[in-house]
C-alpha cells in the first residue's frame, strides 16, 4: 500500500508486545504476537499499519522473547530511515510499555503506543488520533459502551447482580493511545519515582489512566467496533471474518474502476 498519514510531528511508536496469551486456551503460553490471522502473524499487521504513518522515525516492539521477534522483523520489508529495536517486557503491560518509552529519543515530539494484540485499527482513526494528539497532547481511540452493565458478586458460588451500571458516557478504550513525549515523561517521573510508586503504578491498567491522575483531561477520539482486542480463541474468527470482508470491498472497488 502507498497509503501514507502526513502528520509535521515526529513520532515515535511502541508496540506492546509482551502478552502471553493466558485465555487463549490451545493458544495459552504462546507470546500473542506470533499468533496467526489468515496465516500472517499479528506483529506483523501493527507494523504494516504504523509503517503507513510518514513521521514516524522510530518503533520499539517490547517482546517476551526478543530473538524470536528480532527475527520475524528482519524478515519483514522495513524503511531504512525508521529505527526499530526490541528490549523485553516487564511483569506487568504497564511497566512493559515503560521499558519500551525509556527506549524511544528524547527529541520526539508524540509516542504511539499500541496493543500487538488490536491487529484490525483502523489507518484513518490512527490519523484522527494523531491530529487530536498534535493539537492538545493526547488521543485516545475509544467507543461508547452499548451493553447494559452489571456490577456482581458471588453468594455461596452464585453469581448475584449487585448493581447495574448507568452506561451513559461510558467509553471502552482502546489503542493506540498517543501522547506528547514531555506530558508522558511527566507522568512517569512523578508515578514512577514516588515513595509509593509501585502502588500507583499497579493501579493503572493504560497510559490513559496515568495521564489522567496527572492532568485532570484525557481527550477521547471515536474509534472502530472492528478494531477488536484478540483475547480469546473465538476473537481470532472474528478478526478473520472482518480481514475477509475488507478484501472483498476492496476488490469490489477495484472492479467498479475497470
Amino acid at each position: 500500500m502507498n497509503l501514507k498519514v502526513e502528520n509535521n510531528k515526529s513520532i515515535g511508536v511502541i508496540i506492546a508486545a509482551a502478552g502471553s496469551s493466558a485465555r487463549m486456551d490451545e493458544y495459552s503460553g504462546i507470546s500473542k504476537q506470533f499468533i496467526e490471522v489468515n496465516e500472517k502473524p499479528l506483529l506483523s499487521y501493527s507494523l504494516e499499519k504504523i509503517l503507513m504513518i510518514k513521521s514516524v522515525n522510530q518503533i520499539v516492539i517490547v517482546s517476551n522473547d526478543p530473538g524470536k521477534t528480532l527475527d520475524l522483523i528482519n524478515h519483514s520489508y522495513l524503511p531504512p530511515d525508521i529505527k526499530i529495536s526490541v528490549v523485553i517486557g516487564g511483569k506487568l503491560r504497564q511497566d512493559s510499555v515503560y521499558n519500551g518509552f525509556c527506549k524511544i529519543n528524547k527529541s520526539t515530539d508524540l509516542v504511539l503506543i499500541h496493543d500487538v494484540a488490536r491487529p484490525l485499527v483502523n489507518i484513518n482513526d490512527i490519523e484522527k488520533c494523531i491530529e487530536v494528539a498534535s493539537r492538545t497532547g493526547s488521543g485516545v481511540l475509544a467507543i461508547p459502551v452499548v451493553d447494559t452493565l452489571k456490577k456482581a458478586k458471588y453468594d455461596n458460588d452464585e453469581l448475584i447482580i449487585k448493581e447495574t451500571i448507568n452506561r451513559e458516557g461510558l467509553f471502552a478504550v482502546q489503542t493506540p493511545q498517543i501522547f506528547s513525549y514531555s506530558l508522558l515523561e511527566k507522568a512517569y517521573k512523578i508515578y514512577r519515582n514516588s515513595p509509593t510508586s509501585e502502588l500507583v503504578s499497579n493501579s493503572f491498567t493504560d497510559e490513559a489512566g496515568m495521564v489522567e491522575l496527572l492532568t485532570g483531561r484525557v481527550n477521547l477520539v471515536l474509534g472502530s467496533r472492528t478494531n477488536i482486542k484478540i483475547t480469546f480463541p473465538e476473537d481470532l474468527l472474528l478478526a478473520e471474518s472482518v480481514l475477509k470482508n475488507e478484501v472483498n470491498i476492496s476488490n469490489r472497488k477495484l472492479k467498479s474502476r475497470c
